[in-house]
């Protein structure tokens, strides 16, 4: 890649020895500086083409002036933040009072029969309900377009080589969410913030990572880390924070907010078991083993086999002295293979993956077909709508898999080289 060292990670940061560098005789790596300016550029041209001829053809079949499908996942964010702040917060999670708000807000749901619940805890009815206060075209800018500066800020202090600004900015993942007026940007920055405050703000960390809980089926292995790394500055303020804001919430909308989202369970279970939801943009095993035909209960059982893999995987990682920025990259993996109900959009997380090998590699070196593997996962967020052209398919928890594989490699690697990284482990 033709990366200088990684030198400047924290101010006290001291420069690191590089291991399994390439020497002279080695052929410079074919994804070089040049390529990581003109590839990015590429699929975001691609990605913008695609959008548009999408967009003419949508309105030419439909006959509808002024509405689209993108950005409308943002509908139940500001619908049920309008009704929260109009004193009907419990009505978020009725369907057909939910469906009133957003058919009167983008009539094209209407058109297409579309339902589009609320299935977030109470605690993310105050992070959102200030959303309310803005018309929906300026309150999906505000969403969107805060959600992408906080995970480009974050991934820019993980990673400041200059090299990596366009990767960040066009990065699918990120494109992709924007596209679908999602919140995947807003998680993956939460949890990369809170592993970048984590060593030296544990507090601040904990905090960051209990508001994560506003999507309980993404934070499930953060405890278990704080556990395991004996942070427990951290998990008390995790636990603390995901407590108060709970309880805050059911105080501000009432208790029935809580009851009525644990009943809306059911809809993300049934949507899932009965192919409701596209599975071919839910990249877990779950979905895996449906499209293969496998019964219910076995894919089950593969999905649960897969959530105790990646718990093993954290506790293996921060049990035990390595890499910080390794110890970070599994977290992430990991936190992608537990639960059976995940989006595509999720995938953001990807990029937050990434750049903490990048911090690692570019100190330790690259091992063969590693970064080939990166620009895999830089692309694969948009596998999911790629796919469904192609078939019922469902590849990315294999991918995910891989990657928490090569990620417990390099942590053993490590490990054998202890002498040489006891004094830079945590750089």
């Amino acid at each position: 890649m033709n990366l200088h060292t990684f030198r400047h990670a924290s101010p006290k940061c001291r420069p690191l020895p590089v291991l399994h560098a390439a020497g002279p005789a080695r052929r410079p790596h074919w994804l070089n500086a040049d390529r990581l300016r003109l590839y990015p550029i590429i699929v975001f041209g691609c990605y913008t083409l695609f959008i548009a001829i999408l967009l003419v053809r949508m309105s030419r079949q439909n006959g509808l002036s002024g509405t689209s499908p993108f950005m409308v996942d943002f509908l139940p964010f500001w619908s049920a933040a309008v009704l929260a702040l109009h004193g009907h917060a419990v009505d978020a999670y009725n369907v057909k009072a939910l469906s009133v708000t957003e058919i009167g807000t983008v009539p094209y749901l209407g058109t297409v029969n579309g339902v589009l619940p609320w299935l977030y805890p109470p605690n993310t009815l105050l992070l959102v309900v200030p959303l309310a206060l803005l018309p929906y075209k300026a309150a999906a800018v505000l969403w969107l377009g805060g959600a992408y500066a906080f995970f480009v800020k974050v991934i820019r202090v993980i990673v400041p080589d200059r090299h990596a600004i366009l990767p960040v900015l066009f990065f699918p993942g990120a494109l992709f969410v924007i596209s679908t007026g999602q919140n995947g940007l807003l998680t993956a920055a939460l949890a990369g913030c809170g592993l970048v405050w984590l060593r030296r703000r544990p507090v601040a960390a904990g905090v960051c990572l209990g508001l994560l809980c506003m999507k309980p089926q993404l934070v499930l292995l953060f405890p278990l880390a704080l556990l395991c790394s004996r942070s427990w500055r951290a998990l008390a303020a995790f636990v603390l924070t995901a407590g108060a804001t709970l309880a805050l919430a059911v105080l501000v909308f009432g208790a029935q907010t809580l009851t009525a989202f644990l009943h809306n369970t059911g809809i993300a279970t049934y949507s899932i078991e009965s192919a409701h939801a596209t599975l071919a943009r839910v990249p877990t095993v779950f979905a895996l083993a449906t499209l293969v035909h496998a019964p219910a209960g076995l894919a089950y059982a593969a999905q649960g086999a897969c959530a105790l893999i990646a718990a093993a995987a954290v506790c293996y990682g921060w049990s035990r002295e390595c890499s910080y920025a390794l110890r970070a990259a599994t977290l992430i993996c990991a936190s992608l293979l537990v639960s059976p109900y995940l989006y595509d959009y999720d995938l953001a997380w990807f990029g937050v993956l990434i750049a903490w090998y990048c911090r690692y590699a570019l100190v330790a070196g690259w091992e063969r077909g590693e970064r080939e593997w990166l620009a895999v996962l830089w692309i694969a967020p948009l596998g999911g709508m790629l796919v469904i052209a192609c078939g019922p398919l469902q590849f990315l928890p294999l991918i995910s898999l891989t990657t928490l594989g090569m990620l417990l490699r390099r942590i053993a690697l490590e490990r054998r080289a202890a002498p040489v990284f006891q004094r830079y482990a945590d750089e």
